[in-house]
């Protein structure tokens, strides 16, 4: 059978590799989340933000990351809406960021029962990223002057007291780039205000070292760290939601086509090294 393996047509493992990536998402089911550290720490700081704060969520994520982006902004979504807090959203790397996130943002915002201009605002896209959070750092009303909407931002009662950026509680970056250090250098480090960041699985290793300095509360890693964060939030606020949602249902395509490859390499190097003992025999034998 395991000689059989190595010369199995390749368009089988395919077809195996199609259904294990198409399966999750018609048959829900739960795989065990070992939840890490740095996902545990962001989750921990939104649980602490006080009553009816104010969170800058950057969307600077576009279709190209959309697999491992989406389900991180849908869960922090989930949360922030779980908690009746008020946030506000933002892209600079991409416009489609905000087209985007406003799309997830009003799917969800149903479920909760938000309301866009009274719980949540899109502040949409912006260019020049630095020039841009120097002014918005002074005065954010006037700096955003209007919604995606057109509506005038300092009128939406989303923005009551919110006046300069010192009166945002928190910030967090979604992103397959490097965005979320400009808001280091002009909303954590001078405003002392607490950032996390949703990250692909490659950009993660580099901002380790903003976690372990205190630079950033916490963070999503890739589509794994979106898992983790909706079994937390499960636990807590909707023990039912990962058997229907996205983040679980992407979560367990990877997981499987992931094991299916494994086991793939496995019987393969077994099955060649069982070939070579046997020929190695045979030629003893001759």
């Amino acid at each position: 059978m395991l000689r059989r393996l190595q010369s199995l047509d390749r368009r089988y493992l395919y077809a195996l590799l199609l259904l294990s990536v198409t399966l999750p998402f018609f048959v829900p089911f739960q795989l065990p989340v070992a939840v890490t550290s740095t996902t545990k720490k962001l989750y921990d700081a939104i649980e602490r933000l006080p009553a009816n704060s104010f969170v800058l969520v950057g969307v600077d994520w576009s279709a190209g990351s959309r697999g491992e982006n989406r389900p991180q902004t849908e869960i922090i979504l989930r949360h922030l809406m779980a908690r009746h807090l008020r946030f506000a959203l933002l892209a600079f790397s991409d416009p489609q960021g905000a087209t985007l996130g406003e799309e997830l943002a009003r799917e969800i915002a149903r479920q909760y029962g938000y309301v866009e201009g009274v719980n949540w605002v899109n502040f949409g896209y912006r260019v020049d990223m630095v020039n841009w959070l120097k002014a918005f750092i002074q005065n954010v009303p006037q700096q955003v002057k209007t919604d995606v909407r057109g509506f005038p931002v300092a009128n939406l009662p989303v923005m009551q007291g919110i006046h300069t950026a010192r009166d945002i509680t928190m910030a967090i970056d979604i992103t397959p780039t490097a965005s979320y250090q400009y808001y280091i250098q002009f909303l954590t480090q001078p405003l002392h205000m607490p950032l996390g960041v949703g990250l692909t699985a490659v950009m993660a290793p580099e901002a380790y070292n903003y976690v372990d300095s205190g630079q950033l509360v916490g963070m999503m890693a890739g589509l794994t760290g979106a898992a983790e964060y909706q079994a937390l939030f499960a636990q807590q606020y909707d023990p039912r939601l990962p058997l229907h949602s996205r983040v679980n249902a992407y979560s367990n395509a990877n997981s499987i086509a992931h094991l299916l490859i494994i086991t793939f390499i496995l019987l393969g190097n077994v099955a060649m090294l069982l070939e070579r003992r046997s020929r190695l025999r045979a030629t003893r034998r001759g």
